[in-house]
């Protein structure tokens, strides 16, 4: 079977295999549009401002139509051009003084030098050029196309920033393969240059402005933005896109929606939003085929299915979309949750191993344990979550912890308090205080906003933020997410549990089901402290419990040397045989000791060094952000970027399996990171320079900003932020705003 070559403008080729729709897919791919060999005008091009230069696009049939000011000599013309090329801003400068026509010069091709400045992202040049009269819109190459749309197609968001700001560049003049400047940023793949021309063109409360651009512009091919950005499966131009009211209904002349058009690439997440946002998967295509059909025909049939599967439509309704109300949602968390509170109480009346039948009651809990889990994934959970389940996803571990918190207070009212009061009344009241702070904790910690960065509601006011980051030439992912649409304050950080922006982000925990941030922080904290003292407690007074009913059936002539047992102490082996409800969830808290005390050391290290847990992976790693997830095309005129912690980025992930995922829920890795920070700082001088952290003010200043709010009072250890405020280095700041430093004191 022969294959068609599918490729879009700025895209590296990238080869599918096309069965029987080879022939439709040879008429919609293999028009010029999709062809077009656009390597020539990037070569030499570095997004970051390099010194590197491009070479002119290339396009078969173009309209030579440009009128411009007359050439200069050519030996003028083309060093002139190669000035402009290189960035060379003190040449541009003489020969504009020796000659200004040259500003608005061309070469046979009607390539200006604002063209050459503006595709190598040489702000400065462009500045001067603009400002010594160079057109924004003039049209060149053999693409017919303006400075505007070189930078558009490179996604420089900077120079396409100024073109339109003191430029007066028309964002809907086409090139000549009838693409306008959001097509092009389209086609770049760049997330923050698609965001700024949404936010400067597309926004509708400036509909009626002359430089507005319609999302949905068709090209000649009646292919829309949407169209382009799920050909190409970017993921993040889609969502983007979709928030500014994109079409997915909207056909091409193939009579392709986007969701077809998804398909070549074949990725989940583009396949399930563009269903999410209503497309219709019933819709055909001119050769008579529907989504079905061309996902069989792209080889990606199972992935389909199962998309729609996680989407809540199945063959059994027709995959007719289903809707949930939120309702429903919130009781299927609801039984999820509370689901560990009937497993465990019959796990451990279960698992009475001192009356013998080991193997059979084992195998009866792991059975219960497996198909309670696989009930939760399989029915349960699925209606609240869209995507592949995990239990970590779920309220399941909260429902573990809070089920075996609730069945250790029922057993210490009803159990231990009426044999021991008397006996052991300072550790009871003791036991009933942490009990009454790690339940009011765990509750606060759950259900609390962890610190959601506000989202503007006017588009308008992130344009703003827009324009304030390009000014300081920090425009790019690492300082607004582009989920959100937000200016990320310092260490926040997006969850895609809650798919919001978290102030001082610190890491999700799926034993409190909640994200632990700025607001919830030193609850979580305060949680795990209590908690750890609870254990202590329920475990000393459980012992005591056994102790004195051993004594008393001594009393009536029970042997204990007869019912010994191995490893365990006489108190442990009257429990293990006679109270085994009791023994057994003892020694479940025993467990949750476990992975509470890697929770203890890493959370109370991390405070103590003013670092957070995701902060902390990041110092780990000692390497600046991978350029490959950060959206950068800051020219060289701002210097290099001022780096903080929240810029380094964590180790790449490896593989994920089984082990790696215990590792994270019992916070072991963490521990382990812990460990090699404490080593590094301690040990080894050269890298204690590397572990220079910005929020690191010592450890008794830290602890006290941590649990304090405000003055340092002891009073004000109980006050919980209302929004974002926390203190750093002694002073209130707000998180939610917080984009520098305070200064040292």
């Amino acid at each position: 079977m022969d294959e068609v070559e599918l490729r879009s403008v700025g895209d590296k080729p990238k080869r599918s295999s096309i069965h029987s729709t080879e022939a439709l897919l040879d008429a919609a791919l293999t028009d010029d549009s999709f062809l077009t060999d656009e390597d020539d005008a990037r070569n030499g091009v570095e997004a970051n401002g390099s010194n590197g230069a491009a070479q002119a696009p290339v396009l078969d049939d173009v309209d030579e139509s440009a009128e411009l000011s007359p050439p200069a000599p050519e030996d003028d013309i083309s060093r002139f051009m190669a000035a402009c090329q290189m960035g060379d801003l003190a040449a541009v400068e003489q020969f504009i003084k020796d000659d200004p026509q040259l500003a608005t010069a061309f070469t046979d091709d009607g390539i200006t030098g604002l063209h050459w400045a503006a595709i190598n992202n040489r702000l400065s040049v462009v500045r001067l050029l603009v400002e010594s009269g160079a057109d924004a819109n003039a049209l060149g190459g053999e693409l017919q196309a303006s400075p505007l749309h070189w930078a558009c197609r490179n996604g420089l968001v900077y120079i396409v920033d100024y073109l339109l700001t003191h430029g007066n560049a028309d964002p809907r003049l086409r090139d000549g393969q009838s693409y306008n400047s959001l097509h092009l940023s389209v086609h770049s793949s760049n997330i923050t240059l698609v965001i700024y021309l949404l936010l400067v063109c597309c926004d509708p409360s400036r509909s009626q402005e002359p430089t507005a651009v319609y999302i949905d512009e068709v090209d000649d091919h009646q292919r829309t933005s949407l169209h382009w950005a799920a050909y190409q499966g970017d993921i993040m131009t889609i969502n983007a896109l979709l928030r500014f009211g994109a079409d997915v209904t909207k056909r091409d002349d193939q009579q392709f929606i986007p969701l077809h058009w998804a398909f070549m690439r074949g990725q989940r997440n583009t396949l399930s939003r563009l269903v999410e946002a209503g497309s219709d998967i019933f819709a055909e295509n001119n050769a008579g085929k529907d989504s079905f059909a061309v996902a069989r025909d792209m080889n990606c049939e199972q992935l389909w299915l199962k998309t729609l599967r996680e989407e809540g439509r199945t063959a059994k309704n027709n995959y007719a979309a289903s809707v949930i109300s939120p309702r429903g949602q919130l009781i299927a968390k609801v039984v999820t949750f509370f689901a560990p509170y009937l497993l465990l109480p019959f796990c451990f009346a279960v698992l009475s191993f001192g009356l013998g039948l080991f193997v059979p009651k084992l195998f009866l809990a792991i059975v219960a344990c497996l198909a309670t889990a696989a009930i939760i994934v399989g029915f349960v959970a699925p209606v609240y979550i869209r995507e592949e389940v995990m239990l970590a996803k779920t309220p399941f571990l909260a429902g573990v912890f809070s089920g075996t918190a609730f069945w250790a207070i029922v057993s210490f009212l009803w159990v231990l308090f009426p044999n021991l009061w008397r006996s052991h009344y300072f550790t009871c009241v003791a036991m009933a205080v942490v009990i009454g702070v790690f339940s009011f904790c765990f509750y606060k910690t759950m259900m609390l906003n962890p610190g959601y960065v506000p989202i503007p509601a006017d588009n308008q006011v992130i344009l703003s933020q827009v324009r304030d980051l390009i000014k300081a030439g920090r425009f790019d992912t690492d300082d607004f997410d582009v989920n959100t649409f937000v200016r990320k304050p310092l260490r926040s950080r997006y969850s895609r549990h809650s798919r919001r922006l978290i102030a001082r982000y610190d890491h999700y925990c799926p034993w409190v089901y909640n994200e632990v941030g700025v607001r919830n922080h030193k609850l979580f904290l305060g949680f795990v402290y209590a908690l750890n003292l609870a254990i202590l407690l329920f475990s000393y007074l459980t012992l005591a419990y056994f102790n004195r009913q051993r004594h008393a059936r001594e009393a009536d002539g029970y042997d204990s040397d007869e019912d010994e047992c191995w490893l365990l102490s006489e108190d442990m082996c009257y429990g293990f045989r006679n109270h085994h409800f009791l023994f057994n969830l003892m020694v479940w808290c025993c467990l949750q000791y476990v992975w509470l005390t890697f929770v203890t050391v890493v959370q109370s290290f991390q405070v103590l060094r003013g670092v957070t847990t995701w902060e902390l992976a990041h110092l780990q790693s000692g390497r600046g952000r991978d350029s490959t997830y950060n959206h950068s095309t800051v020219p060289s005129d701002f210097g290099p970027k001022e780096t903080n912690v929240h810029d380094l980025t964590a180790p790449k992930p490896g593989s994920r399996n089984q082990l790696n995922t215990c590792m994270r829920i019992l916070g072991i890795d963490q521990f382990v990171l812990t460990v090699k920070m404490y080593l590094k700082s301690t040990l080894d001088e050269s890298d204690q320079q590397r572990l220079e952290i910005p929020t690191d003010f010592g450890p008794k200043q830290n602890w006290i900003d941590f649990w304090v709010l405000g003055e340092p009072d002891w009073r004000n250890v109980f006050l919980l932020p209302i929004e974002g405020e926390a203190n750093l280095d002694g002073q209130v700041v707000d998180y939610y705003h917080l984009y520098s430093y305070p200064e040292r004191a």
